[in-house]
């Protein structure tokens, strides 16, 4: 009987995981609120994201590309296999980041976060 029921718990738990990477997309779809896109091209899309204090972004995914911070504060990362990490974003902070798997984005701090990102279309997407 518990045997039963620990396999429908995983079960049931497995398939709320699949349905979240199932859910996550394009961030234009399910966070336009909150992103603004300055330019569209073949090649490129750049995209201003604003989260104010308590915001968060559903889950989603974004080409690799070149971030820079535009408002420094705290952002809190939920990847769709459940791992939290913390983000300091620092004002000026730049970098390129690979393709980001399925995650939400909140910001945990008590200011509005802000960064650009060029996203590169021809770079691989996870």
């Amino acid at each position: 009987m518990i045997r039963t029921r620990l396999s429908a718990v995983l079960v049931v738990g497995s398939l709320f995981a699949l349905a979240g990477l199932c859910l996550a997309q394009d961030v234009m779809k399910v966070a336009a609120d909150h992103y603004k896109v300055r330019v569209d091209n073949e090649h490129v899309r750049v995209v201003e994201n604003t989260l104010g204090p308590g915001e968060k972004d559903p889950m989603h995914t974004h080409a690799a590309g070149w971030y820079y911070v535009t408002k420094p504060g705290t952002m809190k990362i939920v990847r769709a296999d459940g791992k939290v990490e913390t983000w300091e974003a620092k004002a000026g902070e730049a970098g390129w980041m690979e393709a980001e798997g399925p995650h939400t984005s909140e910001n945990v701090g008590k200011e509005p976060v802000g960064f650009i990102l060029v996203e590169v279309k021809s770079a691989a997407k996870k």
